[in-house]
């Protein structure tokens, strides 16, 4: 049983969302089905078949007769039932049971166009229907003999004879419950009601669920999308979780995207945003920082979220000082400026403003990004999530560009197109959009991953010196001062 069960989790893992509830809802009514069939008392019927024959010897009068018998055939359903044949089966077989619950066991019926009435008898016994229905049978054919005989009781001319022409024997098997009806009926249901939830859900769930629908709410391109790591908490920074990380190669995907994302104006300050909290922008900042610094830039990540700044605490770097600090001149920016890796400085939050807002606005804000361009390649900025506040989109409409982060089936495409038009009315130019934590499917789109043996994560770095870009990210990382510990 143990071993059923991991066997049909693991087929549900597979399934998509819709199929599995699909499945579940077939489970459960095929699961019923059994249920209600095995608990239900199992019901056998007997048949008995009786002839109505017109004994006219006129042929010429053959026609009326049958005529006559066809008519009468069709009142005799309703005398099996009458008290004068129930009370005879009673006498005959000392039945304990009253003459109501007798009536229910019995019913009969006449086929159109022909001279046959059809007992059925029902009941939790096989043999005892089989008796019920030979008894009722027998007194049936009294009893309507009676009727025409009248008070005479002669019944050597009457205008028609009744025979029973297939006696009942007891079933082999029930009549109900039907096991193979009832299951197939249970499966088709739940086949039905399943499809209908799962095409409803659809429907009714606006969640973003895959990045293709992500872009096209957005009207941007889809950048990338990261996959859902568990160990993510403990290995914040993807390419310091082992070479063979898929979610760093995710990161190094949207880096690539990014840097051929605008040939012609290649955005070097790049803020990372979202719709609401929770959906990972951070993350998605820091790893594209360290992905960047990986490919041999210089890069400076600044945590410009001043309501919930954590960029120093994932890092475990220091934060007593930071953006903050710079902007009311109580230390200079170089300063402020701490060592997070090769070529990666991070500039944290610093103090916790009370008008973040208005700090963000200023003039000196864009005088630091300004300050910072020439000392490194590229800067990331952290900002605080768009929808809440209008922190995210001060700092969007300071950079060259703009990515919008998503979580996967959390955020809604009404938040999505709400985080776009917020992003417009600043003139903030929105680059692309990122899907976070995308369900990691080991043989789907996101979870492939190619690896050469003989190639390290370092050879792939864009490092260079001399002359040519390689020269100009060398002197700008000679330009950045030591950082304060």
């Amino acid at each position: 049983m143990k071993g059923a069960f991991v066997t049909l989790r693991a087929y549900l893992r597979v399934l998509g969302e819709r199929w599995k509830l699909i499945v579940v809802f077939v489970l459960a009514s095929t699961g019923v089905a059994i249920v209600v069939t095995a608990t239900t008392p199992k019901v056998y019927q007997a048949d008995v078949q009786i002839f109505v024959a017109s004994i006219d010897s006129n042929s010429a009068l053959n026609a009326q007769g049958a005529a006559f018998t066809a008519t009468q055939v069709a009142t005799f359903a309703t005398i099996v039932g009458s008290p004068p044949v129930l009370q005879k089966v009673q006498s005959d077989l000392n039945l304990p049971i009253s003459t109501r619950d007798l009536k229910s066991k019995i019913s009969a019926t006449a086929p159109a166009g022909q001279s046959i009435v059809d007992l059925h008898v029902s009941d939790s016994s096989p043999a005892r229907s089989a008796a019920i229905a030979n008894s009722a049978a027998r007194a049936f054919v009294k009893v309507v003999e009676d009727y025409y005989a009248g008070s005479s009781g002669n019944t050597t001319n009457l205008p028609l004879r009744l025979f029973i022409t297939d006696p009942a024997v007891a079933p082999s098997s029930p009549s109900s419950p039907k096991p193979v009806l009832n299951i197939s009926l249970g499966l088709l249901l739940g086949l039905l009601v399943g499809a209908a939830l799962a095409v409803a859900r659809d429907i009714l769930d606006n969640r973003i669920k895959d990045v293709e629908t992500f872009a096209k709410v957005a009207g941007k391109p889809a950048m990338g999308a990261v996959v859902d790591d568990p160990k993510a908490s403990r290995h914040p920074i993807a390419t310091r979780a082992g070479t063979r990380n898929v979610r760093a190669e995710n990161f190094r995907q949207l880096r690539a995207n990014l840097q051929f994302a605008n040939v012609d104006d290649h955005p070097r300050v790049i803020a990372i945003t979202s719709s609401i909290p929770t959906e990972g922008k951070t993350m998605v900042a820091m790893n594209l920082a360290s992905t960047l610094a990986e490919a041999g830039f210089t890069v400076c990540l600044v945590d410009a979220d001043l309501r919930r700044p954590t960029i120093a605490k994932v890092m475990g770097l220091p934060s007593p000082v930071g953006l903050t600090s710079v902007l009311i001149h109580q230390i200079d920016v170089s300063e402020a400026l701490q060592n997070a890796g090769s070529n990666l400085y991070v500039l944290s939050s610093g103090p916790t403003p009370p008008n973040p807002s208005e700090v963000l606005a200023s003039s000196y804000v864009r005088d630091i990004i300004r300050s910072l361009l020439d000392k490194v390649d590229y800067i990331v900025i952290d900002t605080a999530p768009l929808l809440p506040v209008a922190d995210g989109s001060e700092v969007a409409a300071l950079a060259d560009g703009t990515l919008l982060v998503a979580r996967h089936k959390v955020t809604t495409d009404s938040q999505v197109k709400r985080a776009a038009a917020s992003l417009a009315r600043v003139d903030a130019k929105l680059l692309g959009v990122v899907l976070n934590r995308v369900p990691n499917k080991r043989t789907g789109e996101y979870g492939y991953t190619y690896y050469r043996a003989e190639e390290s994560p370092a050879s792939h770095s864009r490092r260079g010196s001399g002359s040519g870009e390689g020269g100009r990210r060398a002197r700008r990382r000679n330009q950045v001062e030591e950082p304060a510990s």
